[in-house]
This record gives C-alpha cells, structure tokens and sequence, in this order.
C-alpha cells in the first residue's frame, strides 16, 4: 500500500491542508534548541481533524549537542507523544 504526503512547516504558512490530497502531514516542529515553528500547531490540529496521518519533525542544527536538540524537541512536542511519528530531519 502506498501513501501520499507532504511535508510543512512555517514556509507554507497560508496552506489550507484541506485543499491538499494526501493521506499524511509532516510538520517542521523545531530547529536547533531555540527555534519552534509557530505555524507548527495550526497545522497538526487541521491535519488531525481531517483525519490525515501525523508527524512531527525537529531540523538539525548541528550548533549543540544532539542530546540538547533531542531534549529541546521533545520539551516542545510532548502533547503530540502518542499521535504523531517523531522524525529528525
């Protein structure tokens, strides 16, 4: 079986995820340790109320510790922990 989805985040701010045929959404959550994506949410709660498959992603930096980019990332994401699929990009 095949899925079709997209990948989001702050640079498609006026997206309608309606308008989008796909079966999941990947958003961009956070970046580095001082950066979440404000559009982030908006996002998620559209996608998981059309019912769509979910992801969230942290963008690697590289300027810090993995470890402090993971801690950071989950700090911000915790409420989507058990919905969604937790990338690293």
């Amino acid at each position: 079986m095949s899925m079709n989805g997209i990948d989001i985040s702050n640079h498609q701010q006026g997206l309608d995820v309606s308008k989008v045929p796909c079966d999941f959404v990947i958003m961009k959550a956070t970046e580095g340790t001082t950066f979440v994506d404000k559009y982030c949410d908006k996002f998620y709660q559209q996608a998981k109320k059309l019912g769509k498959k979910l992801g969230v992603y942290h963008f690697a930096s590289g300027k810090s510790s993995g470890t402090a980019e993971a801690d950071f990332f989950l700090k911000n994401i915790a409420g989507y922990v058990g919905e969604a699929i937790l990338v690293l990009d």
